[in-house]
């Protein structure tokens, strides 16, 4: 077997070995040179202890309440690598503790030989993913691994038995004592994997969704992997009847992520009050507030089309979206009205206040409807029948 190994990290091995410790590397990142996937992240396993590992390479840094465990990091040229002591007297006893056959591979840089001693490998060429040993004990060691499964079958395809299956089950209500931002990782990646729509089917079955975000809808599943993998857009189509803002807050997503997802669904559905019109597209695109969102909003309602086969809505959509296409772009606001505030309070006979930004957007709606409206003569006809009580 032969892998492409960044020097940097070739280099780390040698290093150990020279010193007396045997050094290979593990997990993921053998499963993907496996399948020709690029790999996001090298790690060695080793026998020296974890001092032994921070007194060889200078920048090595003990991983915070890993390094009880024997983990530490090395910044490299290829990135940050994770060197960890043998979880066992030997390798082989490290590889029985690890979580699924298809990461209890190894590969000696020396030998060039791939040490697979629960079947990994077959499993990955046959799309199985199997628990190294009993499931239940490996998801009992850490629960997060429920949500790993799913993960690995949304970015990989792989297809869980029926004992982890099980497992994962059984393992819902732990996770919710775990560090948020491991779960928001694997959640994450799963959302963005190219089999989504599989994963999140089997985190429904396990009760695991139910337990981080009760309230989705049945549509889900197929309306995630309908969209195109932007994760802003991914969770809204996931979140849509679930406490979203609990939700993403209980996940620790960024602000900014949480803004835009809330106001994505916020403004769902795009075609609510559009009523067929010309002028109901103009209110749509004024509606959505800028392109980016109106794509995205679009693309949630297309999704949406799609998982549920409603053709119906399928040709509304459509046509919101052609007359999208033919109409200007540009968002028409209070700033290209031919009345400026000054002129509202003038109009009204009032003072400053919330009633004068109430009254601009009154107009604005109503240019918006009626685009040759955008007069001074016309505008002032338009407030002498508004009014701020009767029009909030």
């Amino acid at each position: 077997m032969r892998i492409s190994i960044p020097p940097a990290v070739l280099a780390l091995c040698t290093a150990l070995r020279e010193r007396g410790h045997e050094a290979v590397l593990v997990g993921g990142c053998i499963r993907d040179a496996l399948i020709a996937r690029p790999v996001r992240d090298w790690d060695i396993a080793t026998s020296a202890p974890v001092g032994d590992v921070l007194a060889c390479f200078r920048r090595a840094v003990a991983m915070g309440a890993s390094a009880r465990h024997g983990t530490a990091l090395v910044p490299t040229a290829a990135g940050p690598v994770d060197i960890t002591t043998f979880r066992g007297p030997d390798l082989a006893s490290d590889l029985a503790r690890r979580d699924f056959t298809v990461n209890a591979l190894a590969f000696d840089v020396v030998s060039g030989e791939l040490i697979d001693p629960h079947g990994g490998e077959r499993d990955l060429a046959e799309l199985r993913l199997r628990a190294v040993g009993r499931a239940a004990d490996r998801f009992a060691e850490d629960p997060l691994r429920a949500l790993r499964a799913a993960r690995l079958l949304a970015e990989l395809g792989l297809v869980p038995d029926a004992e982890i299956e099980a497992a994962m089950h059984a393992s819902a209500p732990a996770l919710l004592g775990l560090a948020a931002e491991r779960v928001r990782t694997e959640f994450l990646r799963a959302l963005l994997g190219p089999h989504a729509t599989a994963a999140f089917v089997l985190l429904r079955h396990s009760g695991i969704e139910a337990t981080f975000a009760p309230g989705t809808r049945d549509d889900a599943a197929a309306v995630i992997g309908a969209l195109p993998a932007e994760l802003a857009l991914r969770l809204a189509g996931w979140l849509r009847g679930a406490a979203r803002t609990r939700v993403l807050a209980r996940l620790r997503v960024g602000r900014p992520l949480a803004r835009r997802v809330d106001r994505v669904l916020a403004l769902h559905p795009l075609d609510a009050h559009w009523d067929g019109s010309e002028a109901g597209v103009r209110k749509v695109r004024r509606r959505a507030g800028d392109e980016d969102t109106l794509a995205q909003l679009l693309l949630l309602r297309e999704a949406e089309c799609i998982a549920d086969g409603n053709g119906w809505a399928t040709g509304r959509i459509a046509a919101l979206r052609g007359g999208l296409e033919a109409s200007p772009s540009s968002v028409f606001g209070p700033g290209d009205l031919a009345l400026r505030g000054d002129d509202v309070m003038a109009a009204l006979g009032a003072g400053p206040g919330p009633h004068v930004g109430r009254a601009l957007r009154h107009l604005v709606d109503c240019v918006v409807a009626e685009p040759g409206a955008n007069t001074p003569e016309r505008l002032r006809e338009l407030l002498a029948t508004w009014s701020p009580t009767r029009n909030p």
